[in-house]
């Protein structure tokens, strides 16, 4: 009779492991499993919106991140067609159309440079030469007070069209300055990189030039070269240097301006 009772205990404390295991499993089975931020495609829907004025490339940019960042949404652009495509939630489709119908708008027309260039020769002989332009009045008051020479004349006014570009622009031409001697030729060249209209918080532009060099050759052969970089705003003349040569000197005086 003893052994029988042992016999049941074992029996019902086996099965008391059964079922509890059983009904673990059947908890771990019913644990929602950790859920990512993958979305299928029945949430989603794709629209593909035509760019009429701007870069697509750049106004996909700005709208991406309207996107709702989760996992199958995307967007792309075409410059060939012109065109963003969008994969996502409908109500973000929405808020992107709407964005692109603000941002995709004719940009204002950008305005030409003008640029003025005047090549003067300063010296303490007397002026036989031409006389600077009266648009430089308030320079040569400038130069004078500044610089130990008496004399101005104009050996080069050069005037050249402009737009905003990369590529570098380059020129040359015959000076004279007669008070040297008699018709004098003095060659010069001229190298304009890399120019750039920047616009201030104002909405005015003003002319980046990355690099202006000017050069002069004299009959000696000797050589003469202003060289630097520029910020000219609408109208404003700057004096980009002076260099000697010999008891002279070359001075270049440079105005933009902005045409519409």
């Amino acid at each position: 009779m003893i052994k029988i009772i042992k016999y049941v205990s074992a029996t019902l404390t086996l099965a008391f492991i059964l079922v509890t295991a059983v009904a673990a499993q059947q908890a771990a089975n019913t644990t929602p499993a950790p859920q990512d931020n993958y979305v299928t495609e029945r949430n989603f829907k794709s629209k593909v919106f035509e760019v009429k004025y701007r870069d697509p490339n750049s106004l996909a940019n700005v709208v991406s991140r309207l996107t709702s960042g989760f996992k199958g949404a995307a967007i792309s652009s075409s410059s060939e067609f012109r065109t963003i495509t969008v994969r996502d939630f409908p109500e973000n489709l929405l808020i992107i159309e709407e964005a692109i119908k603000r941002l995709d708008t004719p940009a204002t027309p950008r305005p030409n440079i003008e640029l003025h260039m005047h090549a003067l020769i300063a010296s303490n002989s007397g002026s036989g030469g031409a006389p600077p332009p009266a648009e430089l009045k308030d320079v040569l008051e400038q130069l004078r007070g500044t610089l130990n020479y008496k004399n101005y004349e104009l050996a080069a006014t050069v005037v050249q069209r402009l737009t905003d570009t990369p590529r570098a622009l380059n020129g040359s031409g015959i000076a004279e300055f007669p008070s040297a001697a008699p018709n004098t030729p003095l060659p010069y060249d001229y190298y304009i990189g890399s120019v750039s209209l920047v616009q201030d918080a104002a909405g005015k532009y003003s002319v980046q030039i990355g690099e202006f060099a000017f050069t002069t050759t004299n009959a000696d052969k000797d050589r003469t070269r202003i060289q630097t970089a520029l910020n000219l705003r609408d109208g404003e003349k700057v004096v980009v240097g002076t260099a000697t040569m010999r008891s002279r000197a070359l001075v270049v005086v440079l105005t933009a301006k902005l045409i519409n």
